[in-house]
């Protein structure tokens, strides 16, 4: 097994916790930034280990610590992913809460972003910069006739002091 797919085996786990068990905030994304980070250094390092010391030509060596360190990495985010309520994806499945079809549904539906490019414009109300923009304007004629009714209200009672 090469390092490069250590790396894409790290992506997948870190994909598969990521769908499995979306109860995570932004600690959660944090962490498996930081876990990814860590696992790459670690994967460099083993594969350089593994050539330095030919352990390449023992495959049933090479493939018994790849197994080991795939578990490793796997176990390490099962671990320590911090889900909300202090809790990780191996005390859930410690306490029988395991992963429901709508828990994938749901992780799926956390990592795909929902933006319709075709029939999003400018000048379309769906748009939400342009609802906040048409409110902003409201309010500000509002104002403005409050503002206006107060001022003539005023007017009133000024010229009839100065008479």
């Amino acid at each position: 097994m090469t390092g490069w797919q250590r790396f894409f085996l790290l992506l997948v786990c870190a994909f598969g916790v990521l769908v499995l068990w979306p109860q995570y905030d932004g600690a959660g994304l944090a962490f498996l930034g930081m876990a990814c980070l860590l696992w790459t250094c670690v994967i460099v390092l083993f594969s350089v280990l593994i050539n330095l010391f030919a352990i390449y030509k023992l495959e049933w060596i090479h493939r018994l610590l790849s197994i080991g360190f795939i578990g490793l990495m796997a176990a390490s985010l099962l671990y320590y992913f911090p889900l909300k309520n202090g809790e990780t994806p191996v005390s859930r499945l410690k306490d029988n809460k395991w992963p429901t079809l709508q828990d994938a549904q749901e992780g799926m539906q956390r990592l795909t972003f929902n933006f319709d490019f075709v029939r999003r414009n400018v000048h379309r109300d769906a748009n939400f910069v342009n609802q906040k923009l048409d409110d902003a304007s409201d309010k500000t004629k509002e104002i403005k006739k409050s503002v206006k009714k107060t001022k003539e209200t005023l007017d009133i009672i000024v010229e009839k002091l100065e008479d």
